[in-house]
């Protein structure tokens, strides 16, 4: 049985564990790198104090790679869209101009 992490959990969890270096309250973020993708961790709103934490464990390599194929579907996605969004502005440009 999968085992989910409630948002009260979490905040909690970030409540209980401030910043070490200035005492903020953490944030939790997602990562989107090559490496890491879609793995949570917390930091410090504060850039310059470079708190930082994993908040879930390391993936699988399946699952990496998963994650990376459906990431780079979405952005191929987006960018058909922007096009297609170009392509209708330059259209509508056209039949205004006729």
């Amino acid at each position: 049985m999968m085992q989910s992490t409630r948002r009260s959990d979490v905040t909690n969890l970030m409540e209980d564990n401030p910043c070490a270096v200035c005492g903020n309250r953490r944030e939790l973020h997602t990562s989107w790198t090559a490496v890491n993708p879609g793995r949570r961790f917390v930091a410090c709103p504060n850039d310059k104090c470079m708190d930082f934490a994993w908040f879930d464990p390391p993936m699988c390599e399946r699952s990496v790679q998963i994650n990376l194929g459906l990431l780079r579907m979405r952005n191929n996605m987006e960018k058909e869209l922007l096009m297609r969004k170009k392509k209708e502005k330059m259209l509508w440009i056209a039949l205004g101009m006729s």
